[in-house]
């Protein structure tokens, strides 16, 4: 049997940064994503294993994002019975060949409710900052005693991507919620000229008026008109001209 001393614990010095940059990047309980689903059918590929996972680290639990195969997530375990939880301590690719070679593993909550675990292998999701969010990890049921370095670096590869592309999905959802709030306002500021136009046109066509209260209110919907295509041409912008210059 393999000698692994146990972590006394299982959280990170960083804990408190950690879970606030990983609540920043809004990624935890959300659905299923076709980018992060690839990325563990191609980690399954490399390691031609069972199941792989995409892992993310919680104060309590460890959100599953992506899983190849695919019904096997999104869901969320316990913190302190998913190897992820162990994985993140370390800066290396974690591998344990054969599980049932690591005593001080059998016996543990880590490997509750799965029995049949043989291999495991997990790389580190870390920020700029060198925090590890989460994992992707690959496991078996038949031990794997010949893992590569080409492999291991293959990993790590995918881990560095899935926080590459975690940096850019944030960025796509700030991108949005800014849209969101721009239509918003918009729709707001449109709001008070469009139901003057309404109410005005109705009265107009409701009875009989003086040819200066006609003259009245088409002035007024006159302005409410600008008011809207004043709100329209600063909201939207002006297509910019080609700077190319031709030879």
């Amino acid at each position: 049997m393999i000698n692994y001393k146990m972590p006394v614990d299982i959280i990170p010095e960083d804990e408190s940064f950690r879970i606030e940059e990983l609540n920043r990047f809004e990624i935890l309980n959300t659905l299923p994503e076709t980018d992060f689903d690839l990325l563990t059918l191609l980690a399954a590929e490399i390691f031609d294993s069972e199941k792989a996972f995409i892992c993310f680290v919680d104060k309590d639990e460890v959100f599953i994002k992506a899983s190849f195969p695919a019904e096997y997530g999104p869901r969320a375990t316990k913190r302190a019975e998913n190897l992820c939880s162990l994985s993140i301590l370390k800066d290396e690719v974690t591998v344990y060949h054969d599980i049932h070679q690591h005593y001080e593993l059998t016996d543990s909550s880590f490997l509750k409710g799965d029995d049949d675990l043989r291999f495991y292998a997990a790389a580190p999701i870390k920020n700029g900052s060198g925090s590890a969010l989460g994992t992707i990890c690959v496991t078996d049921s038949k031990a794997h005693p010949d893992v590569s370095e080409k492999q291991i670096r293959l990993l790590q590869l995918l881990a560095d991507h899935i926080m590459e592309k975690m940096e850019s999905r944030l960025v796509n959802l700030q991108l949005q919620k800014t849209h969101d709030e721009f239509l918003r306002r918009l729709s707001h500021d449109l709001k008070n000229p469009v139901t003057s136009i309404s109410l005005y046109a109705q009265l107009l066509g409701s009875r009989e008026m003086s040819a200066e209260k006609v003259f009245s209110m088409a002035s007024k919907i006159e302005i409410s008109s600008q008011k809207i295509q004043t709100l329209l041409s600063t909201a939207i912008p002006k297509p910019q001209p080609d700077t190319c210059v031709q030879s």
